[in-house]
């Protein structure tokens, strides 16, 4: 095991680096519940899949839905994401439906690679109840909803829904086929004057930011909400 991986250095590592990023972040947001934001961030403290600016600014966008706001995020691994976005829910309604086959499944040639490596690692053949554990543990059951499904066959099962989510993420298949085609299934379910966000932009994952660009000149998005590390959000 690494150094870094040594349970007593991750647990310094993890509160230095998370007290720096909290203090930033209660001075430009005091408003939101930052407790509720460290408790999650405690959970996922061994999972350094994610940035603390990126899963913050996920936890903001959550936070200012409305109350029983709808997401979907398309693309959810393990569940760390889902969790953050689920934190800063308001209201007993509120609700992701997490889009994954859980299955690390993609076209995308360096992600497959990626996703068989932790596959080995975790033995495991499915990162589904993974993602259920780890809702169950931090009290967020009632919040999810996993659609065991890849992003197109999902968006043609919850088509009654369109026009009808505040908010959706899209973490999925990084290609710029996929990419392109989740935009195109999934802009439609987003009400007007709700979010779109995007993971990877301006990442090696060159085909999310091809796509993403392609739909800001043709002008799909009404304006951009804000850029955090490698996610961007826009105004519907």
């Amino acid at each position: 095991m690494a150094f870094k991986h040594w349970p007593l250095v991750r647990d310094v590592r993890f509160a230095q680096k998370c007290g720096r990023y909290l203090r930033g972040a209660k001075k430009r947001r005091p408003d939101l519940n930052w407790e509720e934001f460290h408790r999650i961030a405690r959970h996922f403290k061994a999972d350094d899949m994610g940035s603390f600016p990126e899963r913050g600014y996920l936890f903001q966008l959550a936070s200012d839905l409305p109350t029983d706001a709808q997401v979907i995020e398309v693309g959810s691994w393990m569940g760390a994401s889902t969790c953050f976005i689920a934190g800063g829910l308001k209201g007993t309604k509120a609700k992701i439906a997490a889009v994954d086959n859980f299955q690390g499944l993609s076209t995308c040639g360096e992600d497959a690679a990626w996703y068989n490596r932790h596959f080995r690692q975790l033995g495991v053949k499915s990162t589904l109840e993974i993602f259920r554990e780890n809702f169950a543990s931090l009290g967020f059951s009632s919040r999810a909803e996993p659609v065991v499904s890849d992003s197109l066959a999902a968006s043609r099962s919850l088509a009654d829904r369109r026009g009808t989510i505040d908010l959706i993420f899209i973490d999925g298949d990084h290609s710029y086929d996929a990419c392109r085609a989740d935009i195109a299934a999934w802009a439609p379910y987003v009400k007007r004057g709700g979010v779109m966000a995007f993971h990877d932009f301006g990442s090696r994952a060159d085909g999310v930011t091809r796509a993403i660009f392609e739909q800001i000149k043709i002008g799909r998005f009404a304006e951009i909400v804000g850029v955090a590390g490698t996610i961007i959000a826009f105004r519907m």
